[in-house]
């Protein structure tokens, strides 16, 4: 059984400080994933993440698409088989948000990720398939 599984059911890790800066996102790759370094150099697997973005009075009205880069340890991302994914292919990642400094054509400037502490391929969990710690259930 993979880790953070109970059953048929998917435990979202327990964040520390508890129930700060908690992110749980479901969406489409939009390329292949590529390697890359975090902050500290270690090397890490950078998934760009689409999903639709609706009104939050009436969330049958979509407003627009987003994405957000998603940062995969890479001993995560050997164990969940995310580096063999191809750019369409469905992802749910549950982590921190963070921001990272970019440099493109000599300007840097910076950029929301999601540093992963859980990640999958594959259609969202339902709610009923959440374990959520603290959180009851």
């Amino acid at each position: 059984m993979p880790p953070h599984c109970a059953g048929s059911r998917l435990l979202l890790p327990d964040p520390h400080p508890s129930r700060l800066n908690y992110l749980i996102l479901t969406g489409t790759l939009l390329e292949d994933p590529r390697s890359g370094r975090n902050p500290v150099g270690q090397p890490v697997t950078l998934l760009r993440i689409e999903f639709l973005v609706a009104d939050p009075e009436r969330p049958q009205v979509l407003w627009t698409w987003a994405s957000c880069e998603v940062e995969v340890s890479d001993a995560l991302a050997d164990r969940h088989g995310i580096r063999g994914l191809e750019g369409g292919a469905p992802v749910f990642a549950a982590g921190q948000l963070s921001e990272r400094w970019a440099i493109s054509g000599g300007r840097s400037a910076k950029r929301s990720a999601l540093v992963a502490a859980l990640v999958r391929s594959g259609s969202p969990p339902n709610s009923g398939e959440l374990l959520i710690p603290g959180g009851g259930s």
